[in-house]
C-alpha cells in the first residue's frame, strides 16, 4: 500500500509540478508571440533552398563522419586485440548509426523538395507570394488560383495550427472559443476564453491535452489513499483531514489551471495573428488575380495588333495609282 501511495503521489505531483513550471515558460515567452518578420517570396525560396542543399546535408554528412570515424576506431583496436570481441559489434553499431544518420537527414531536406508553391503553406508564405505574383505577373509567378485553394486547406484547419499542432482536424467549438478569445481584450474576461479555449482543445485532442488532468487525478487519489490507509485520519470524527485534503486538492488544481489558461491564452494570441494574416493573404490574392486578368487582357491586345500588323504587311501594294486608298484602323 506504501508503495502504490508513493507512486500516486509522487507521479502526480511530478506532473502537477511540471504543468506549473510550462504554464511559467509560456508566460516567460508571450514576447515571442509575434507575426514573422515579412520577407519576400524570393528570399523564402532562397533561403529554403540553402537549407535544404546546403547546411542540412553538411550536418547530416559531418554527424555520419563522426560515427564513421567511431567505427573505424573501434574496428582498428578490435584487430589488435583480438580478445574484445565486443569492439567490432560496437563498431558495427556505429557505422549503421552513421548510414541511418546520414539517410534520415537527406530524406527529410529532400522529401519537401518540389514545385515553388509548395513552399507557400501558411498565410505569411502565401501572401509573400501573392504580393510578388501581383507585382510581376508577366514573368510567370504563381498561379494566384493555386495560391488561394493552399489558403483555404490551410484555414480549414486553422484551429489546430493555432493550437500549434501539426496533426490536421477541424471543431467547430474550438473554431468558435479560439475566435471569441481574439476579440477578447479585458484581463479576467481572457482568462475565461483562455480556459474555454483549453478545455474545447482537450474534446476535439484529449490525447495532446489531458495530461495535466491526469497528473491532477493520480495526485488527489494518492492523498486520498494516504489519508485514509496509512495515516488513518478521523474522518468521520473531524472536519481537520477534510479541511487538508482539499487544500491540498485546490492547491494541484490551481496549479493544473493555471498551465490550462496560459496554454490556450497562447492559442488565443495566436489566433488573433493567424485571423489577420488570414485576412492580408486574401486580400494580396485578390490583388494577384487582378493583376494577372490584366496582363492577361494587354498580351491579348498586343497579339491581336500583331496579327494585324502582319496581316496588312503580307498584302499586295503593287496596285495602280487610280486604286482606292487603304486606311488601317
Amino acid at each position: 500500500m506504501e508503495t502504490i501511495t508513493t507512486l500516486l503521489i509522487g507521479g502526480g505531483g511530478l506532473w502537477v509540478s511540471l504543468s506549473f513550471l510550462l504554464g511559467i515558460v509560456e508566460l516567460a515567452t508571450l514576447r515571442t508571440i509575434r507575426p514573422p518578420k515579412r520577407q519576400t517570396f524570393t528570399y523564402i525560396r532562397l533561403a529554403a533552398t540553402q537549407y535544404q542543399t546546403v547546411f542540412a546535408p553538411a550536418m547530416g554528412a559531418l554527424l555520419s563522419g563522426l560515427m564513421v570515424s567511431i567505427a573505424g576506431s573501434f574496428f582498428y583496436e578490435s584487430f589488435i586485440e583480438q580478445g574484445d570481441s565486443w569492439k567490432q559489434l560496437a563498431g558495427v553499431v556505429a557505422f549503421i548509426v552513421g548510414a541511418i544518420a546520414l539517410t534520415a537527414t537527406l530524406w527529410s531536406t529532400l522529401k519537401d523538395v518540389g514545385e515553388p508553391v509548395e513552399l507557400a503553406r501558411d498565410p505569411f508564405t502565401i501572401r509573400a507570394a501573392a504580393e510578388e505574383s501581383a507585382l510581376a505577373p508577366s514573368r510567370g509567378g504563381l498561379d494566384p488560383e493555386a495560391l488561394g485553394k493552399q489558403l483555404d486547406e490551410w484555414n480549414e484547419n486553422i484551429s489546430a495550427r493555432s493550437m500549434n499542432l501539426s496533426v490536421m482536424g477541424a471543431s467547430g467549438r474550438l473554431h468558435r472559443s479560439l475566435t471569441q478569445g481574439a476579440q477578447t481584450r479585458a484581463f479576467w474576461l481572457s482568462v475565461i476564453r483562455s480556459l474555454q479555449v483549453y478545455y474545447a482543445a482537450l474534446l476535439r485532442f484529449p490525447f495532446r491535452f489531458v495530461w495535466p488532468i491526469l497528473g491532477f487525478l493520480l495526485f488527489i487519489a494518492g492523498i486520498v489513499w494516504f489519508a485514509i490507509g496509512p495515516a488513518e485520519l478521523p474522518f468521520t470524527t473531524s472536519w481537520r483531514p477534510w479541511a487538508a485534503v482539499g487544500l491540498f486538492a485546490i492547491v494541484g488544481a490551481i496549479l493544473t489551471l493555471f498551465y490550462c489558461i496560459t496554454r490556450g491564452n497562447r492559442a488565443r494570441l495566436w489566433h488573433r495573428i493567424n485571423l489577420v494574416a488570414l485576412e492580408e493573404a486574401r486580400n494580396a490574392i485578390v490583388e494577384a488575380k487582378k493583376a494577372h486578368a490584366l496582363a492577361a487582357a494587354e498580351n491579348t491586345l498586343f497579339q491581336r495588333v500583331l496579327k494585324m500588323a502582319d496581316k496588312f504587311l503580307q498584302q499586295d501594294h503593287t496596285a495602280s495609282a487610280k486604286a482606292e486608298r487603304t486606311i488601317m484602323q
